[in-house]
């Protein structure tokens, strides 16, 4: 079991986040969101090198996250949304995923088979983000990929409810 973290650089997770191992050492980035004018997430190493990237698609029915990387794509994530817990499927890996907006915790199986479990933590630099226990190394990348987009679905959540409660904060008066 490996413990990486995903982290926001900014607040709000816009535009950036890092992905360090368990010594706080910087390994990838993650650049872009989800939204109006951008469409997806990149995943690079820290020298630039392009790893994967999740694209956002609409369907008639539902949203979907196409996951992928240099030379395939691993399949597509669909979020479906309970009372109290929130479900997802990605379709090539068949990776179940189960857990909350609310906590931003999840759990991540392939079967029976836990790949890696994630849980909102705070650092002492006051950023916020994921800590991620793999399983297995070799899930390094899609995991990443599936994290990524889990907690864009949570700052999602959290701009829509800030905007839903104050909706003229942002406005500047003269």
């Amino acid at each position: 079991m490996t413990i990486y973290y995903l982290l926001n650089q900014t607040i709000g997770g816009s535009d950036s986040q890092f992905i360090f191992d368990h010594n706080m050492q910087p390994l990838m980035i993650l650049t872009g969101r989800f939204g109006l004018n951008q469409n997806g997430i990149r995943l690079l190493t820290i020298d630039g090198q392009y790893r994967g990237r999740v694209i956002h698609r609409t369907s008639n029915f539902a949203t979907e996250y196409e996951l992928q990387t240099e030379r395939q794509t691993l399949g597509q994530m669909t979020k479906m949304t309970g009372l109290w817990h929130q479900f997802a499927y990605v379709s090539n890996l068949k990776w179940t995923v189960l857990g909350s907006v609310t906590t931003n915790t999840y759990q991540v199986t392939h079967g029976i088979h836990a790949v890696f479990d994630a849980h909102s933590i705070v650092t002492s630099k006051k950023l916020d983000g994921l800590q991620l226990t793999l399983a297995n190394d070799q899930d390094q990348v899609p995991a990443f990929l599936v994290a990524a987009t889990l907690n864009q679905w949570v700052l999602l959540s959290q701009r829509k409810s800030k905007h839903l409660f104050n909706s003229l904060g942002d406005i500047a008066i003269n």
